[in-house]
C-alpha cells in the first residue's frame, strides 16, 4: 500500500463517519418533508439557482485597523 491510497482510505473513512455521525445527529426525515428531494436536486444539478438578487457593487471590506496616514498623523500629533 502506498502513502497516497493510506491517506485517501483514511478521508474516505473521515467522510463516512462524519456522514454517519450528522445523520444520527438530524435523525430520519419526517413525513411531508420534500428535503431529500431538494437535495438530490441540487446534487444533479450542480449549483442550485440563486434565488436572491446580488447587488452589482462589490461589497466594501470591514476596516479592521487604523491605516498608515492614520497612525502616522497619530505619531505627528504626539510629537508636536
Amino acid at each position: 500500500m502506498n502513502f497516497f491510497s493510506w491517506i485517501r482510505d483514511g478521508v474516505r473513512q473521515a467522510v463516512l463517519l462524519g456522514v454517519s455521525d450528522a445523520v444520527q445527529e438530524l435523525g430520519s426525515p419526517q413525513e411531508g418533508d420534500d428535503m431529500p428531494r431538494r437535495l438530490l436536486e441540487v446534487i444533479r444539478n450542480g449549483r442550485p439557482a440563486l434565488t436572491a438578487e446580488m447587488p452589482d457593487s462589490v461589497p466594501k471590506r470591514k476596516k479592521l485597523g487604523r491605516t498608515l496616514e492614520e497612525i502616522q498623523s497619530s505619531a505627528a500629533k504626539t510629537q508636536s
